[in-house]
């Protein structure tokens, strides 16, 4: 997941819309819109009180003309202020749609405030672009198809297309729909002309189309930039190649880039816009498959559910998520936990926490006691030792929940397009704001934020374990503390400060019987309900695409992309009962992106057959490989051991599957509890919850001023799920 972000702020107070709600209903999701025909209108596939509809209006459009780029009823109003980065695109500076002052100014010298103000872009639109570039063995360089079919550079690269060697050349459209970046990449080794759509020679294409997104964690406030015309990223140079070779046609949109935005509904709708456009101009595709990393990989899931049938037919979710909100559920602990540890360690150089990995105890996710290559702590650098909380997660945190800080890139990208210094003055920078005309907003502009902590027993399966003591257990829960409120955040200062501890609830006596516990937080149910409503939450109710899960293991580096997210996307659909046969889980010692390219192309081919033949090829099953890319083991026993009590499947005992530090408090591998029922503590200590352990009086009264409303019951639903789903 990539950090750079351009994000969020005051929308029309909406608060939870009644037509975003009405996608509810129902065990099919929220109502949604196939996108497969190019009919022009957009209908609804959810069984409950119709929500708002995809338009499809004006999406059939050519060079030199604009695509749709205006406020639409699907995903709700469109934010202001917003930055424009067509320029950054190289599609140049945005058209000018009014003289009010609403959106990015535009000057004659573009971002040049002392030159002439030609007015305001609200819309982030461009005319239409058509260009070519060619593969150079390592990455795509312009190309002009007048002079250089005739003197092509020396190093074009060339293909072999039916029998015939040919410049590897490849035309791309890109524009601008839905305020967002599009682009349509399609192999073009020929000579023709680009007038319209149907002079194009298109004998290349395969018929097929891949639907490329990107990840990243962003909260919103700008356009992203074009792939091809601004670049390609360093996973995406090995892989486009073999794409285009096949004949795919790739098509992309920053506003399916989650390091852009996380809204997954603004998500949904702009690639039913971007399909039906290339639907209305190349014709519908045999078939559509998505591809993309992390926040890719997402929206994967989630639009597999929300929108189960016309947008993709089939998918390669690699390093994924089943969605992004129900992460900040366990990373929202993670600085809370090294805050911890780090103030324990420094009070008591021989504690437990010393040794780095023994925090997996309580976090569940990898550390490391000697970081690979030299490689030095990102917080505390004078440490060769860390843990995934901290290498992962640690600055995603702050940047999804802390109102007032935010990448100092929003504000070089607002001067360089002449915005006042003062632009973002009233933004709030958090995830939720960006979507606050889902989650709503209170009356000091600020969004309300799910992250829960109450009756949550850190570190509970490792004192049951007997791998923690009595004492250790019940300091933990008391110095563990929580987020403050939105209105009381500061400024993250990381150099100083690089847990957040200054918007954390801490206590100076926490440490003993006598002392005071640091509080929890209570999350709002409204924005829980709303999550799971506006479809930000995969919560396993169906899947009816088939989807292969790819991920190279990489929990040796503490990276974020950590292999137990694919086993938390088949626990909720075999809870909720939504095809988990539609999933195969493929794990990889390959790490390097030409490593996983390769792999995701054979991915694709086992696709290709079982979206061509109608049935499911053999090698659609449980896969692992090792780092030379071979099959370590496939079927439907590999992974034993992960989901169930059965002995290690060969899968699972080439590659560690880790937890979370809410499954070591004794959450399901599911991770979707935003808040747990509570039970009395007379209970819980009556009823098993802490195994053989036992405590003295003054620690059963410890317990207590730790947990005075009682602790959490996972064997109850999440109190935050709406009743109807």
């Amino acid at each position: 997941m990539r950090l750079f972000s351009l994000a969020a702020g005051p929308w029309a107070a909406l608060g939870l819309a009644a037509a975003l709600m009405a996608g509810c209903g129902g065990s099919d999701g929220p109502a949604s819109v196939d996108s497969g025909g190019g009919n022009g209108e957009g209908g609804s596939s959810g069984p409950g009180p119709t929500a708002p509809q995809v338009s499809l209006a004006g999406l059939k459009f050519w060079a030199g003309e604009q695509g749709p780029s205006g406020p639409t009823q699907f995903s709700g109003p469109q934010q202001q202020p917003f930055l424009c980065r067509t320029l950054e695109s190289n599609l140049g500076a945005p058209e000018v749609d009014n003289q009010d002052g609403v959106g990015q100014p535009v000057y004659e010298i573009p971002g040049d405030r002392s030159s002439r103000l030609l007015g305001y872009s609200a819309r982030c639109s461009v005319k239409t672009q058509v260009r070519y570039f060619y593969y150079t063995g390592s990455d795509f360089a312009v190309f002009d198809p007048a002079t250089q079919f005739a003197n092509p550079p020396a190093n074009l690269q060339r293909l072999s297309l039916n029998g015939a060697e040919l410049p590897f050349v490849v035309r791309v459209e890109a524009g601008t729909i839905n305020r967002f970046a599009y682009s349509v990449a399609m192999l073009a080794p020929y000579a023709e002309s680009a007038d319209s759509p149907e002079a194009l020679d298109k004998s290349a294409w395969n018929q097929k189309m891949v639907y490329w997104m990107r990840g990243g964690v962003g909260v919103g406030r700008q356009q992203g930039k074009a792939m091809w015309f601004g670049g390609l990223w360093s996973e995406e140079r090995p892989i486009m190649p073999k794409l285009l070779a096949q004949g795919y046609a790739v098509v992309s949109s920053s506003g399916n880039e989650t390091g852009v935005h996380y809204n997954l509904r603004l998500a949904e709708e702009t690639a039913v816009m971007v399909k039906e456009h290339f639907v209305q101009t190349y014709g519908a595709p045999k078939y559509t498959v998505a591809m993309g990393i992390s926040g890719g990989a997402v929206q994967q899931y989630v639009f597999g559910q929300n929108r189960p049938k016309g947008l993709f037919d089939a998918g390669v979710p690699i390093q994924s998520y089943p969605d992004m909100v129900t992460q900040a559920i366990y990373v929202s602990d993670c600085s809370l936990l090294e805050k911890y540890f780090y103030d324990e360690v420094a009070l008591n150089a021989g504690s437990l926490w010393g040794t780095w990995s023994n925090r997996t105890l309580v976090e569940g996710l990898a550390t490391s006691d000697l970081l690979p290559g030299g490689k030095k702590n990102k917080f505390l650098p004078s440490l060769s030792a860390s843990s995934e909380c901290i290498e992962g997660w640690g600055t995603a945190g702050p940047g999804v929940i802390n109102p007032v800080f935010y990448d100092p890139a929003f504000n070089s990208v607002a001067a360089a397009t002449g915005w006042s210094a003062n632009w973002a003055a009233n933004v709030k920078w958090t995830h939720w704001n960006d979507l606050e005309n889902i989650y709503g907003r209170n009356d000091k502009g600020f969004a309300p934020i799910p992250i829960d902590n109450v009756g949550v027993q850190y570190g509970l399966k490792a004192f049951k374990s007997g791998s923690m003591d009595v004492d250790e257990f019940l300091r933990i829960n008391a110095c563990v503390g929580s987020w403050k409120e939105q209105e009381q955040f500061v400024n993250w200062a990381m150099a100083s400060d690089p847990f957040d501890s200054a918007n954390m609830h801490r206590s100076s006596d926490c440490r003993t019987a006598a002392g005071t516990p640091a509080r929890r937080r209570s999350g709002d149910l409204g924005a829980m309900q709303a999550a799971y409503a506006s479809g930000q939450v995969f919560s396993g109710r169906t899947l009816d695409i088939p989807l292969i899960d790819l991920r190279p293991w990489k929990e040796d580096v503490l990276d974020m992309h950590n292999s137990r997210q694919s086993f938390s996307a088949r626990a909720r659909l075999q809870a909720a009962g939504g095809k988990q046969d539609n999933q195969v889980i493929w794990i990889t010692g390959e790490t390097s992106a030409a490593g996983v390219a390769t792999r995701a192309m054979d991915a694709l081919a086992v696709l290709d057959s079982y979206l061509s033949t109608g049935s499911k090829p053999q090698r659609f099953m449980d896969q692992c490989f090792n780092a030379q890319g071979q099959t370590i083991a496939a079927g439907s026993t590999v992974w034993s051991g992960v989901m169930d009590d059965q002995a290690p499947g060969a899968c699972t005992s080439s590659y560690r599957i880790y937890s979370s530090p809410r499954m070591e408090a004794g959450d399901s591998l599911r991770g979707d509890m935003f808040k747990c029922a509570l039970k009395p503590l007379a209970t819980a200590l009556a009823d098993g919850t802490y195994g053989s352990q036992t405590f003295g009086s003054a620690q059963k009264d410890w317990l207590a001023r730790i947990f005075p409303d009682g602790v959490c019951d996972y064997s109850q639903p999440d109190t935050g799920r709406p009743a109807k789903l």
